[in-house]
């Protein structure tokens, strides 16, 4: 189990070809199992619908809205959280990602953002990995 930062919807939505989208893809299929809760999968809506993020983006709006839907309906749900270790890090919505972690028990955060979670393997003992690295470790299980 995983839990995708939001950066990582952002980059997907830019590029087609990437390892992000690659990773969404592969969740949409059930290939790759990925936790999100309510307050994150707002945080995805809200990022990926304003309006310099849908120009950038590849997709509608209207495909946007379909893409979230296809996610939440196969993610696993983790609501709610009763965590309450706030806060963790610099960034509040920083601390929501690895709050749904702790609640899904993932392995790992994927994110683009290493810097801000850098003392979270440390202290949660959840791995932080950027898209590409995970995709290769992921690739080289199978």
């Amino acid at each position: 189990m995983i839990v995708l930062d939001t950066n990582i919807f952002v980059a997907a939505l830019w590029s087609q070809s990437g390892a992000s989208n690659r990773l969404v893809t592969m969740t949409l299929r059930n290939e790759l199992a990925v936790g999100v809760s309510v307050a994150l999968a707002l945080e995805y809506e809200d990022v990926l619908k304003r309006a310099k993020m849908r120009e950038a983006s590849w997709a509608s709006l209207a495909e946007l809205d379909d893409l979230l839907d296809a996610f939440l309906a196969v993610a696993k749900r983790v609501t709610p959280i009763t965590i309450g270790n706030r806060p963790m890090l610099k960034d509040a919505d920083d601390d929501m990602v690895i709050e749904c972690a702790l609640q899904c028990q993932a392995t790992t955060i994927v994110t683009m953002n290493l810097r801000d979670f850098s003392n979270v393997e440390a202290r949660f003992g959840i791995g932080v990995s950027k898209p590409g690295d995970f995709l290769a470790t992921l690739m080289g299980e199978l």
